[in-house]
Parts: C-alpha cells; structure tokens; sequence
C-alpha cells in the first residue's frame, strides 16, 4: 500500500527506456509467488514496517513479514543467495550511555512489527542451519530520502509544515534514531549481496554522525521550510515506544569489505547528515505535486 502510483510509473519508464535492462517487474502478493527457481539473488525488502499499524492491527503484519517469508524461504534451491533486509528495532531500546548493538545482542523486539521482523530474521537463519540455504541478513537504521511513503516521520513533517498544519511529535520528543540516507543503504546491501557470508548477519549503519532526537530533526525541517516551531504540538507517546536505536557496524566495514571496492557504479555520498537533510526536504518541496496527493494504493 505504500508505494505510491507516481513511485510505480517511475520504475516502469526506467524499464520502457531501456529494456536491454533485463529488469521485470511482477505485481504479487509474496504468499503467493509459487516459483523463483529462475532467480540468482532473492533480496527480501517485502515488510509491513509502520510500529503505529502493528500496534493497532498485527495481522498483516505476520502475514507479510512472518508468512510471506517463510514462503519464499521454503522454494530456495542450493544454487540461490537469499537475502532478508531486516531492522535496528530487533534490538530494542537502549539507554543514551548504552553502546551500539552489534549483531551478536540479544533480540528485545517491543512492537509487533519488530518482533515480527525478529521472527523472519530467525526463520531464514533456520533454513541455513537446517537446509544448508544460502542465507544473509541485513540490519539497517532509519531510512530517509525522496520518494519514501508519507507516513513516515520526514515527510509528514514536511508536509504538514507546508500546509501549516500542526506537526504530531509523540511524548517530549526526546528518542533517538540514527538515520541513513537510502542510497548509501542500496549500496551497502548489494556489497552484502555480493561479498556477505553466509549465515551471517550485517548491521548497516551510516557512514557519518546521525543519531538525532525527533525533536530535532523536527525543527531542522522546519528551520530549512523557514516555518514556525509553533506549529510542533506535543502528543501523547506511543505504546512501548523504544528510547534510541544504535548500531555498530565495524563487521561491515572491517570484516566484508576490508580491500574490496563499492561494487555499484555510483559513488557513495559523502555529505554530512545535514546536506543529506536538506536536499530530502527540498526534494519533497518541489515535488509537492508528486508524493503530497495522497495518489496512494
């Protein structure tokens, strides 16, 4: 439901340009995908992934991310590399002096949504031990970037600021998040693809300084819109909401890929959290028309 129809046509006219791409697009529930025998790589970003929604219903929740899963899991062959895109929020909540979870921490998942991306997490791991698949798991922060669902905290900020709208910040806005651009994401997951071992699990971190508290970054957004920080209205925190979300990820760097280069053909970023901010927020600004239309499935 999250995607929405200009997001679609976008990757379809990326294909139609240039259909020596070898890029198909098929529209299916993964519950009901029957056959990937044709794949290499299978690289698992399908996830109902909003806390707010697990809260208030669980069940696609472990339809998608449980279910759906284990489906695709069950008709890996000995030949394909599968990859599960998971989440800091397995981890649960640390303390502001705690250190950064590494891969190895126990799993403290606080919502429905977490504890279901625990469970895929565990469930692919199985079906290496057991079934000697090909099996590689990713764990990543916050994303943020253009074109991401409006439900999400950047742009809802965003556009409500734009529409003069009071911005919803949950108890005194004090959480912390680390917060990774989505490119330098897409980047660091196909290096895993390529060079992971398997049966291993790779935290994804950013590659500067991004732990921030909503409060924050709610009024960076709304310094950069040049709007009001009376528009902030302060509301009651969410169930079991977690405190900071940290990760370590010196496996990545040091143990994947130490004297290995960037495989993708663009470079990583190497602006500061900030510049990246900033060209998010201008990015929705002036594609208003594009992602503020509610257009959504």
């Amino acid at each position: 439901y999250c995607v929405s129809r200009e997001t679609e046509e976008y990757i379809w006219n990326l294909y139609s340009s240039n259909k020596s791409n070898g890029l198909s697009i098929l529209y299916k529930d993964i519950n009901l995908i029957n056959d990937i025998s044709t794949y290499d790589y299978i690289v698992n970003f399908a996830a109902e992934s909003h806390v707010d929604n697990s809260i208030n219903d669980g069940d696609p929740f472990m339809t998608s991310n449980v279910n759906g899963v284990y489906n695709l899991l069950s008709m890996l062959n000995d030949k394909q590399r599968f990859v599960q895109i998971g989440t800091d929020e397995v981890y649960g909540s640390l303390s502001f002096e705690a250190e950064s979870s590494i891969e190895s921490d126990t799993l403290y998942p606080s919502s429905v949504y977490s504890s279901t991306k625990a469970a895929a997490d565990l469930i692919a791991l199985s079906f290496h031990k057991t079934h000697k698949r090909d099996i590689v798991i990713t764990r990543c922060t916050n994303n943020f970037g253009p074109r991401q669902y409006h439900e999400k905290l950047i742009p809802v900020v965003v556009k409500k600021a734009l529409a003069d709208e009071p911005i919803p910040v949950y108890g005194d806005g004090r959480n912390v998040r680390q917060w990774i651009y989505v490119k330098e994401h897409c980047e660091k997951i196909y290096n895993i693809m390529l060079h992971g071992q398997s049966g291993e699990i790779y935290n994804i971190a950013p590659q500067y300084e991004s732990e921030i508290d909503n409060l924050t970054i709610v009024k960076e957004i709304l310094s950069v819109l040049e709007k009001p920080e009376s528009l902030i209205s302060f509301v009651t925190d969410r169930k079991g909401h977690d405190f900071r979300y940290s990760l370590n990820d010196n496996k990545y760097k040091t143990n994947l890929m130490k004297g290995k280069p960037v495989q993708l053909e663009f470079e990583t970023t190497k602006k500061t959290f900030a510049e990246d901010l900033r060209n998010t927020i201008m990015w929705y600004k002036q594609n208003y028309d594009w992602w503020g239309k509610k257009s959504y499935n």
